[in-house]
């Protein structure tokens, strides 16, 4: 099953949540395992990169990273949710908030994708050329694989998401279900994930 297309791509941005603790990550690596080398492959290859060329290739009228500083390319906007580490959802919140300061418009759509993503490709130009809705993939509702009107978006955010999830957001949303395509975008939640996709070291 694919995702059904607009006739006319709507103008698509991205806000890229890569802020977490990672915490299920860091428990489950061995001792004294640097983080670094739980963000890059054997090259030094950053895992968030897959996502910003997805976004680049998929048409992304903007590009926003909420974290903490990092090395990111010129046109790639970022900031931070208030206080830090106050969760995905605040996180949401501050990059719509980023957002608006670049003047995009009500009907744009935004996509709110994880920082881990694995091979995202097709996953986010199914959803940049898409209409809103929850991205599925291996049979999980994905939130952090979604794509939402930014007026709608703007409201669902509004008032304190501090330690909320992202799902506390689209619930509200009705948004419909999109299956991706399979074999995409998967995640890394757990040191084992790092080391199947490429991105962990054995100590």
């Amino acid at each position: 099953m694919t995702v059904p297309t607009n006739p006319t791509s709507p103008t698509s941005h991205a806000i890229i949540v890569a802020g977490g603790a990672g915490s299920r990550l860091h428990a489950s690596a061995p001792a004294r395992t640097p983080d670094k080398p739980l963000l890059t492959d054997f090259t030094g290859r950053l895992l968030i990169d897959t996502v910003l060329e997805a976004c680049a290739a998929a048409d992304c009228a903007t590009r926003i990273v909420v974290g903490p500083p990092m090395d990111l390319p010129e046109d790639v906007l970022r900031t931070r949710e208030d206080p830090p580490l106050a969760g995905p959802a605040a996180a949401v919140a501050a990059g719509v908030r980023m957002l608006e300061t670049t003047g995009a418009s009500d009907d744009d759509l935004v996509l709110l994708l994880a920082a881990d993503l694995v091979n995202p490709g097709r996953a986010v130009t199914a959803l940049a050329a898409g209409g809103p809705g929850i991205g599925v993939t291996g049979g999980r509702l994905q939130p952090l694989l979604s794509a939402v009107r930014l007026a709608d978006l703007r409201n669902a955010t509004a008032g304190d998401l501090t330690d909320q999830s992202v799902m506390r957001i689209l619930k509200h949303l009705d948004l419909p279900e999109l299956p991706l395509p399979g074999g995409t975008a998967t995640d890394i939640d757990t040191w084992q994930d790092a080391l199947t996709h490429g991105y962990g070291r054995p100590q």
